[in-house]
């Protein structure tokens, strides 16, 4: 039986494989989020929702299943009309993970945008954007950037509505080499971290 593993939880096992056992074979056992987290959840969506601003016309991938919205983003890639996909899925080697925004440059190629609700890069926002472009680049994606959106520190609420390119910063973790050095803050082998190799010892 082939296993499927989320971003977050390919993420978890960066952190922990015992955590990526739990998460993928007992997720039962885990523990309900509380007001805090879903604070934070919900804080997450809305910044994503007001990074989507910066590019209109863009599309956001439905589907009734996983497979339907792979096969949705594929046919979104292809459709050349289309400046931008939200929540874009893609699957390599038993990974699925959802790009936040698909940029379609003017040469035809793309940019990669993980968008973030803090104001700071994190090491394992490197992991992100990291295992996110070891996939959709294996998925036929020629990503020439690979970026991370994160809330302005400087930005001062006017009031009204948020100025969503007043209130983003959007940065390449390393702009000597976008793609190749996203990639390299997360382990090389991918196998190490598949469920089918954690223990729960």
């Amino acid at each position: 039986m082939s296993i499927r593993i989320s971003k977050s939880k390919f993420i978890a096992g960066c952190q922990c494989l015992k955590r990526l056992y739990w998460q993928v074979h007992e997720p039962q056992l885990a523990a309900e989020p509380d007001a805090a987290t879903e604070a934070i959840i919900q804080q997450g969506r809305e910044v994503g929702l007001l990074a989507r601003k910066l590019f209109p016309g863009g599309v956001e991938v439905g589907g009734a299943s996983l497979d339907d919205a792979i096969r949705a983003t594929r046919d979104l890639v292809a459709n050349r009309e289309v400046p931008a996909i939200f929540e874009g899925v893609f699957e390599h080697g038993g990974v699925l993970v959802r790009a936040d925004i698909l940029h379609r440059r003017r040469d035809g190629r793309w940019r990669l945008i993980e968008v973030k609700s803090s104001a700071d890069v994190k090491e394992q926002h490197l992991n992100d954007v990291g295992i996110q472009y070891r996939v959709v680049s294996r998925c036929g994606i020629d990503a020439a950037s690979v970026c991370l959106a994160h809330v302005n520190r400087g930005y001062i609420y006017p009031g009204g509505e948020i100025e969503p390119r007043r209130f983003f910063r959007i940065r390449n973790p390393d702009p000597a080499s976008p793609a190749v050095a996203a990639e390299a803050h997360f382990p090389a082998t991918l196998g190490v971290h598949h469920p089918r190799h954690a223990k729960a010892t």
